[in-house]
């Protein structure tokens, strides 16, 4: 029994300084060779921004619109728009741009969405976000269509006004 302990003790130095040594941090350095020039961690820059044209969004839904017209100091008609998009990564920003009204009773609104890819390291998970967005308008609106480059993510018709 004591022969177990004594071997145990004397085990104890030997771990602490295995343990030990898998904590040293020993620099890394390489060396490209000389016939392959160094690589660039940037995207080359004939493909970089991604045009306008696609849309990097990989999926959306539960898209509402209605007019806030709800009567109070200071209020005003507003048209409100919400819904969920999904894209292959974080680090997506959105913005709405582009805003027509057509010229028609009641109106047909259209709306940009514009998507802007990360910039820097992000999580690679598919990612869902809620939008909102919302704009002055006077009632009627007979419809709104929501569109991301050359791709339609939403028709919402009819627009319901709420008083």
């Amino acid at each position: 029994m004591q022969h177990s302990v004594t071997m145990g003790r004397s085990l104890y130095p030997t771990a602490a300084a295995f343990f030990l040594a898998g904590c040293i941090m020993v620099p890394f350095e390489y060396e490209v060779p000389a016939s392959q020039p160094p690589q660039s961690s940037q995207p080359p820059q004939s493909s970089y921004p991604p045009q306008k044209i696609g849309c990097p969004i990989a999926g959306s839904s539960d898209w509402a619109a209605w007019v806030n017209a709800m009567p109070g100091p200071s209020s005003s008609p507003t048209l409100m728009i919400t819904g969920k998009v999904t894209v292959p990564t974080g680090g997506y920003r959105f913005a709405w741009e582009n805003m027509r009204v057509m010229e028609s009773y009641p109106v047909q609104v259209a709306v940009d969405l514009q998507v802007m890819p990360p910039t820097q390291a992000a999580t690679q998970a598919i990612v869902t976000h809620d939008l909102r967005g919302q704009w002055p308008i006077s009632p009627p609106v007979g419809s709104v269509t929501v569109r991301c480059g050359d791709q339609t993510l939403a028709a919402v018709s009819p627009v319901q006004t709420a008083h």
